[in-house]
């Protein structure tokens, strides 16, 4: 089976700070056997490379803050950057560094995790992923826009199913992501109600869910 992943499989598999979501990447990953592991251009050439950046920001305000209790957290220009979530994960590893009993290992570890975080999206996009499909370029504007109006205008999302929805039209394959929220059937389906992208675009891929492993 070709599986398409959605980019928080690569980052689930990559991060080691303990989420439930982390050991189901790593077995989903490791038992490969004879699959093929799908990315879009997207994910690989913009959308990680923007969430490292991020992951780089919370990095710097975990440590100003650990530094000086009186460093006022995100009011760093390049913090503007962060999303919401991503403040509430600094905001977390603050609250989790406070309640540590050895701090110096705490900041150690943390440090460590962030800075190897390009190293290990590199070796997970290098060993585990055979193919990089449909660039960016050619994502279809108008399957874009339907996905975009549904997922309450997220552009990132709506690109990448995108690229599942094209790539799978060439080719079979199963969507893999831990999105249960917005990346659902009812959503794909969408684009069936619209006649013209239902002639382009016949199959719809099957959506399957870290979660279920």
């Amino acid at each position: 089976m070709r599986y398409f992943l959605d980019m928080n499989v690569p980052i689930y598999f990559c991060m080691q700070i303990g989420n439930p979501l982390e050991d189901k990447a790593k077995l989903f990953i490791k038992n490969k056997d004879g699959d093929s592991y799908l990315l879009c251009d997207y994910i690989v050439s913009r959308n990680l490379p923007k969430w490292l950046n991020r992951q780089q920001v919370i990095l710097f305000e975990f440590n100003q803050k650990v530094k000086n209790k009186s460093y006022s957290l995100f009011s760093n220009e390049q913090s503007k950057i962060l999303f919401p979530k991503d403040k509430i994960s600094t905001e977390r590893l603050i609250l989790n560094y406070e309640k540590s009993k050895d701090k110096i290992k705490f900041i150690e570890t943390v440090n460590e995790i962030f800075n190897l975080l390009q190293a290990r999206i590199n070796y997970f996009i290098r060993v585990y992923i055979n193919e990089v499909v449909i660039p960016e370029s050619e994502i279809d504007f108008n399957l874009k826009s339907c996905l975009f109006t549904w997922l309450n205008s997220n552009d990132s999302d709506a690109k990448t199913i995108a690229s599942a929805v094209q790539e799978h039209n060439k080719k079979e394959l199963n969507i893999m992501t831990a999105d249960k929220k917005d990346w659902k059937k009812e959503l794909l389906e969408e684009i069936h109600n619209d006649v013209l992208l239902k002639k382009k675009y016949p199959k719809l891929p099957k959506i399957n869910y870290l979660q279920d492993l």
